[in-house]
Parts: C-alpha cells; structure tokens; sequence
C-alpha cells in the first residue's frame, strides 16, 4: 500500500491545533492524478517534526516545501498550508506526466525565488463574468503565483459597488458605445466577498486597484463635483489618456476615504493599489481649487501636488493598518517611506524607488504587459511591440544598478493583462497562454536555474495533458 502522508513542520510555539484541518494521511497509489480538496481529507495523523530534520531547510519560507517520493510512500514536508498545497500542486504535475502509473523515487527541494508572484487583471475596459474571475483565479493556483491585482476602476468603467455612493455603479459601470449599445457591468459586494474567499482557499491574496487621481472619468461622470470643472461628463467608450482629474479638494478626500472604507472591508489584503499613473495636470494648472492647496501647503509643482493628494489616501489607508501600491510615477514630487512602487514603463521608477529605500514591485511593460501581442499582430496598436514567450522567461526583477541590499527590497514582479484590445474570455485566455507559465518560472526560479529549452520541453508535456482533458 503505497502512502500519502501530509506533515506539517512546526515552527516554535505553535499550536499543534492550528493547522490540524490541513492534515492527513491518505491510502492512495502513487499514480493518483488529482488529489481531493482539503475539506474532504480525513484527519488521521498529527505528527510535528523538528526544525533540524535534514529536510527542513532554513532557506525556505512559508511557501516552500520538500516533497519526498518512495517506493512505499509519499512525504510532503512543508512550514505552513501553503507549503502544503504547493507541494499538493507539484504531486499533480508529477503524477499527470507520470507513465504507466510508475513514479521514481525522487526527493524535491522547492521554494520560491520572490515573496510577490503577481497576475493583473483590468475589468474596465472590458467586463468580465464572476465565473471568469474563478478561472482567472484558478490559473494563478495552478502555476503557484499568489497574487491577484485586480484593476477595478479606470476611466471606461467603475467595476465596484460602493454603497454609500450608488451612482458609481448606476453611471459609471456603464457606457455608450459608438454604435448606440449600452455596454457595462459591476460587481457586487456580495461578489467580491465570495471571489475573495475562494482565491483564499487557494492562497491567492486579492489586491484592488482603485485609480486616482486621473483615470477617474466614469467616477466623475457620477459625481462631476469631484472634478475640476464640474461639467457633467459621460463614461469615455475609446481608449488613451483622458484629460478630466479628481479635484484635489476636501470633498474628493471624503469621497475617497470613504470608498476605501468600504474597499478595506470588502478586501483583507495587506496592500490596496492606488494607482497614480498617466495623471493630466492641465485641469489642475487652471483650478482655483488645486492651486489653492497648493499654495496652502507650498507647493511648487503639480508633480508635488499630485504627490499631496496620493500621500493623502495612502496615509488614510496607514492608519487602516494597511499599505498602498502606486504606478511607478508616484515617484515623481516626492516618494513617502511606506508606499510601494509598482515600476511599468521600465525598471527605472523600481530602480530609483529601492535606491530610496522603499519596497518595489517590476512590472515593466517590455517583459510583463500581456496585451501585447506574442508575435508581429498589425491589428493591435502601434506602439505594443511584441512580447514572445521566451522575452517573458528571461524576465528579472533585480537590477545589475541596485546594491545586494537595495535588491532584496524587489518584492517581486507582475503580468499584466489591459483590455482594450481584449474582449471576450477566450482572447484573455489566448493573452495569457503560455506566457503566464513563463513569468511564474521566471519568478518561482532563480535566473541560475532556469533553462529555457528545458521549459519549452515540459510546456509540451503540459499541453499533451491538457488536449488529453
């Protein structure tokens, strides 16, 4: 009888309870091709194993886990759930591939390069369906990133209920498009709730963006006095850069400290996204309102203005207990401690960011921007060059510019997925596919040891399994 054994490795003054539901010992043969869901396993055993065992390495962290395979049983060894189901993940793979049900024995040692393994996702310039949003989900599990960024507001719609403001869902999800359809969707917060908890039960954490202060067209078309002109607008139904910006007075901090009151407790993640990119600062040069707090509080740029009003949430969201992302221009008019810059032009906003000490996320778009097409594709725009599967393997997020210790502050880096050009599921899919694979190499592996032909070599093994399915 061949043993599957899950043991958890205690760290000091644990509860042996703690993580008792994640535990088990199943009877199964070695050629089992999916494992049952935790809920379904039986407790049989709790067996702690020491931290000086020969398997339990000091190198790894809460994601990592050593897998051992024998002729008589299977051993996950692993720090915490997560580990546990990583392990869970590569048993899968091992066994999908596995010939005549024959496994070798083989002792594994995994865990992963950088903390942060990040896929985006933007529902505003297209809708995407709540089940879409589980696929999504289920793919970042399957390739054992951790992180879901979803981008929730943008000029072209406004995705997220947010009770206390109801036009922002009743005006700003919805648009006209250019041949007369309504076009539009939301998701409610009984949506996010329960997209939120099923991306827990798979270890992704769910961070949201919500943009400010441009890209904020549909918030604008539902309360124009938030704006600088206070003229009524429409949501944009065409891409680019909008001119129109949040006003950066009293009444839009209330606005949007409530609306992050509502996002904090609709989204447990330690870090919420507050965009920051591609901000017009004409409305500004021309509001008595702007330029009035910029003398209040002596400013000598719109750049420290923008600066003012991103601080501003971010310093809101501190004392939430919380952690703001921004777009790699926030670190222009100033750079708070706290904030974290997420780097998308290039690595330059990451590189001066971590110079100054603050934590970064590398998203630049020559590695990392998914709608860019995987070859040559005259339909897409101009400017989105293409962005081959083997340009997204050799993706670093470190930098040969930045000190050992200034690297170590590169949380890690993100694909992501802008909809403009991307409609339906299936394109999102034929966007993604494969070249998620290869950024969830490029950031579980150390750049020593990846080998691009060898992934190429089970990236066929992986698509055999799946034309099998």
């Amino acid at each position: 009888m061949h043993t599957m054994r899950y043991i958890l490795i205690l760290l000091s003054g644990l509860p042996l309870s703690l993580f008792c539901q994640s535990l088990a010992i199943i009877p199964a043969p070695a050629s089992s091709l999916l494992l049952p869901p935790y809920d379904s396993l039986p407790v049989a055993e709790l067996r702690p194993v020491r931290l000086d065992t020969p398997h339990t390495a000091t190198c790894f962290g809460p994601e990592g886990y050593v897998l051992i395979i024998s002729h008589d049983e299977t051993t996950i060894y692993a720090k915490a759930p997560i580990g546990f189901e990583n392990g869970k993940r590569t048993l899968q793979q091992i066994t999908s591939v596995s010939q005549n049900g024959k496994i070798s024995p083989i002792e594994i040692v995994d865990y992963p390069r950088y903390a942060y393994r990040g896929m985006h996702l933007d529902v505003c310039r297209h809708f995407f369906s709540k089940d879409f949003i589980k696929k999504y989900i289920d793919l970042l599990a399957g390739y054992k990133m951790n992180t879901f960024h979803w981008h929730l507001t943008d000029d072209q719609g406004w995705r997220i209920q947010i009770k206390k403001y109801p036009r922002l869902t009743e005006v700003g999800a919805w648009r006209t498009e250019k041949d007369g359809t309504q076009y539009g969707g939301y998701y409610t917060q009984e949506d996010i709730r329960e997209i939120v908890a099923y991306a827990a039960e798979r270890y992704i954490t769910v961070i949201p963006e919500i943009e400010m202060p441009g890209h904020s067209s549909a918030a604008l078309a539902a309360y124009p006095q938030l704006g600088c002109t206070g003229q009524q607008l429409t949501v944009p139904n065409s891409w680019g850069i909008k001119k129109d910006i949040y006003a950066p007075g009293d009444s839009t901090f209330r606005f949007l400290e409530d609306v992050m009151d509502e996002v904090c407790d609709l989204f447990p993640s330690r870090y919420i996204h507050i965009g920051g990119d591609e901000a017009p600062k004409a409305q500004w040069r021309n509001s008595p309102v702007a330029q009035a707090v910029m003398q209040e509080q002596h400013l000598k740029s719109e750049e420290e203005l923008q600066h003012y009003f991103m601080h501003r949430i971010e310093s809101y969201l501190n004392k939430k207990g919380r952690t703001a992302i921004g777009w790699g221009e926030v670190v222009h008019g100033g750079l708070s401690d706290s904030i974290v810059v997420m780097s998308w032009l290039d690595k330059s906003a990451g590189i001066r960011a971590a110079k100054q000490g603050n934590r970064v996320i590398m998203a630049p778009r020559a590695y990392c921007y998914f709608d860019y097409p995987q070859k040559g594709d005259k339909s897409k725009a101009i400017w989105m060059l293409p962005l081959p599967l083997r340009k997204v393997y050799s993706f670093r997020p470190a930098s040969g510019l930045l000190t050992d210790a200034q690297n170590e502050l590169i949380l890690g880096g993100e694909a992501t997925l802008w909809t403009e050009y991307v409609k339906t599921e299936a394109d999102a899919l034929h966007q993604l596919m494969p070249r998620m694979a290869a950024m969830a190499e490029a950031l579980w592996t150390a750049s020593d040891k990846r080998n691009y032909r060898d992934f190429l070599h089970r990236l066929k093994l992986q698509r055999a399994i799946t034309s099998e399915k």
